[in-house]
């Protein structure tokens, strides 16, 4: 060889050693140099990705994409999705990175069973993490250690996890599975991906079975992304079609030979054509792309022998006479929210029926002015209704005061409210004459203050109690004590409510039809024009479903938005009302005490009255 020849030859070994690795993406990453582990896999060796899995594969790697949502069924391989993804930001190209289980036991589950195999099996990942029986912290359970990067796993009720690192990925899986908030600190989600925000190249993914519609995380995001579906071919006419539940047919009796019933040519598609219709799919985008990706894939997409749409069928058969179990195949295998039934009214149906009477004014109908209190931590949100009779109501006012309850600004704001003249319709001053306050939180004792002193006025602390069939009104019971454990003589008096009770009667009169030629509506909701939309959504903010416990059904109440403050505070004002003895009132007299009392002018025609206006925040 001569010496030129070899000089070139050296050049090119070395250029080969230094030369960095070969830009791919996530799924011929995973298709090159991914390994199936026997703990969490019915097939060992070699992965190799399903056609319709190498779209959501590639956009864990797209650049244009900073957030990407998977709302799915079970099997269809999204957890050997977050593993590849996790391999690939090891190997190919190193970063930190965090993933987030619904508990701390799962995340620990889940670093066992799927990352530590992963680990060992997989060639180009050998070696790259020490040891877990070293002595070297950087390998732990929770948190695995490589060059250029760490992987931090938590669980979504730790907010101790979501401290103190920094990652460029983070991944939240089965968030439908998570608890409402890590401990006092707040949405897991938020938490999690303001741990990315230095990077301009992070990446956000959020993936899950859904579960209860208006409740479900993981359909709140796909909502807000551009909800990209698997659109196949027919074998018959060519017409592309995403699958669907209701294109599944099978002859009464045999669902074993369940066939697709194409949208366009009608023909019936056979199982066994699924994989050539599936080879020529397509992801299309149903919304604006805005940086955020999301994709729908459910169990009829899928390979697996358990998911023929003949074992579809028969799953089916079997569950669609039990609710529970009904639920379970929407949420598992059509990867849908179940949606459950209920009382709860549209906010929009309410809003548009606000009458035209002024707030901090009460109508001829109400004559008993209640008020409930919600105590947050900054804030008290306040509901204020006049009752009539039957329980007829009319919202007088409903605001937020912002304060912290431990000091006493905010209380003074409510003491104006406690000792406000609201104008009646006859002229005459009605007083609030019962004001229940939610000791719930972390305020309890500055709310516990308030009411002693303010008993007299009819003020009381009060406790929900979410048991079924609780009655709304309940024997208070003294919660004062001294330092050696002793009742406080003449101690505040803290009433439990039946709250899931309230709900029920609240959510069920919200849906009633005023009737023309009634003088009388019971139990009608009446609000003024004005209130706000947000007013309206929190009120409309519950939803009961049904879970099955050992069998039993049992009725619940869950959250559908972040903020329910003003259904609560309706409830604590109807148990005002009923405190107050409202349906025991004999209103007929009570209105010839107010005419008599403010001399019952026309509204129309009344005179402004000459006293000092109260301006607060609180009258907004």
């Amino acid at each position: 060889m001569k010496y030129s020849e070899r000089v070139l030859q050296v050049f090119r070994e070395v250029n080969d050693i230094w030369r960095p690795p070969t830009k791919l993406s996530l799924s011929e990453w995973a298709n090159q140099k991914a390994y199936l582990s026997p703990e969490s896999s019915a097939e060992i060796g070699r992965w190799k990705s399903y056609p319709y899995q190498i779209g959501i594969l590639d956009a864990f790697t797209d650049p244009t994409i900073e957030q990407l949502t998977v709302m799915k069924s079970a099997r269809i391989g999204y957890t050997k999705m977050v593993n590849w993804d996790t391999g690939y930001h090891i190997e190919q190209e190193p970063c930190s990175q965090l993933i987030v289980q619904p508990t701390v036991e799962d995340a620990g589950g889940y670093s066992k069973d799927e990352i530590t195999p992963m680990l060992r099996d997989t060639p180009c990942l050998q070696g790259k993490v020490a040891d877990e029986k070293t002595r070297d912290s950087s390998n732990t359970i929770l948190k695995k250690s490589y060059p250029g990067g760490a992987l931090h796993l938590t669980g979504a009720n730790s907010p101790r996890g979501f401290r103190r690192i920094t990652v460029k990925r983070v991944k939240f899986d089965e968030v439908d599975g998570y608890p409402p908030a890590a401990g006092k600190e707040g949405d897991q989600i938020k938490l999690g991906s303001k741990r990315s925000e230095t990077f301009w190249d992070r990446k956000i993914i959020l993936g899950s079975t859904p579960t209860i519609k208006g409740a479900s995380r993981v359909e709140a995001n796909f909502e807000k992304s551009d909800k990209r579906y698997r659109f196949l071919p027919c074998p018959f006419c060519g017409g592309f079609q995403t699958l669907k539940w209701k294109g599944i047919v099978w002859p009464k009796g045999e669902p074993e030979k369940a066939q697709y019933k194409c949208e366009f040519c009608e023909k019936l598609i056979p199982h066994s054509m699924k994989r050539q219709m599936d080879e020529k799919g397509e992801w299309r985008a149903t919304a604006p792309f805005n940086g955020h990706a999301g994709f729908h894939i459910w169990a009829g997409y899928s390979y697996s022998p358990n998911s023929t749409w003949g074992k579809l069928a028969k799953e089916f058969l079997d569950a669609k006479d039990d609710p529970e179990l009904l639920k379970t195949f929407v949420n598992t295998v059509l990867g849908e929210t179940w949606e459950e039934g209920g009382d709860r009214p549209e906010w929009t149906v309410l809003a548009a029926r606000c009458e035209p009477y002024k707030a901090m004014t009460v109508p001829t109908g109400g004559m008993l002015v209640t008020a409930g209190v919600d105590t947050q931590d900054n804030r008290l949100a306040v509901v204020v209704r006049a009752w009539g009779k039957e329980e007829e109501n009319w919202l007088v006012y409903h605001n937020e005061l912002y304060g912290d309850p431990d000091l006493p600004e905010v209380w003074d704001q409510l003491d104006e409210i406690l000792n406000y003249d609201f104008r009646h319709e006859s002229g005459a001053d009605l007083k609030i004459v019962s004001m229940s306050i939610d000791t719930g939180g972390h305020k309890d004792e500055a709310v516990k203050r308030y009411c002693r002193k303010r008993a007299a006025q009819g003020v009381v602390a009060i406790k929900g109690a979410n048991t079924k069939n609780k009655p709304i009104v309940n024997p208070p019971s003294l919660q004062d004590v001294d330092y050696k454990g002793k009742k406080i003589e003449r101690g505040v008096q803290l009433w439990p409510v039946g709250t899931d009770t309230a709900k029920g009667i609240i959510y069920s009169r919200l849906n009633n039809k005023i009737d023309p030629g009634k003088e009388a509506q019971p139990g009608y909701y009446h609000f003024p024009v004005g209130t706000s939309d947000e007013y309206f959504e929190q009120l409309t903010a519950e939803k009961l479903i049904t879970k099955f416990n050992k069998g039993f059904p049992i009725k619940e109440w869950i959250k559908t938005r972040e903020r329910n403050e003003a259904i609560d505070c309706e409830v604590y004002c109807y148990h005002a009302a009923l405190r107050a003895g409202v349906n025991r009132i004999d209103f007929d007299r009570l209105k010839e005490q107010l005419q008599n009392r403010g001399g019952n002018p026309e509204p129309q025609q009344s005179k402004p009255r000459q006293r000092q206006v109260i301006r607060s925040k609180w009258m907004s």
